[in-house]
């Protein structure tokens, strides 16, 4: 969470994740909160859970996710931590400039810049 307040230029407002137990603890507890919203409660950010059982309202997500198995985890290896962490930097780098047809064949990057840009005019 620290890592990504850092990184993203702008302040984050809401998160949604799965109903997973490192987010929630709403299907085990109605009063326990997890450690992750603790953080963000203090953080005052909203947290926002998708309906059980509907994987699709994560696709971004879940695209990501194969993207990474399929163009890093199953290419690289690492011998240590600090090796992942090198090499998963290049590949963010690499997946953050890439090209996208879902993004009008701009890059993340390209459409963050694009945000950030108006943002700063208005």
């Amino acid at each position: 969470m620290k890592m990504l307040l850092k990184e993203f230029p702008f302040k984050i407002q809401t998160i949604q994740t799965d109903n997973g137990r490192e987010f929630t603890y709403k299907y085990q507890s109605s009063e326990v909160k997890s450690p992750f919203e603790i953080e963000l409660n203090k953080l005052g950010i909203n947290h926002k859970l998708i309906p059980p059982r509907t994987p699709w309202h994560n696709g971004k997500v879940e695209r990501s996710h194969r993207n990474d198995q399929r163009y890093f985890y199953e290419w690289e290896t690492f011998r240590n931590i600090e090796e992942l962490n090198t090499k998963l930097k290049g590949h963010l780098e690499w997946s953050n400039n890439k090209t996208m047809r879902t993004l009008d064949y701009k890059s993340p990057m390209q459409l963050l810049s694009e945000k950030l840009e108006l943002k700063s005019i208005h």
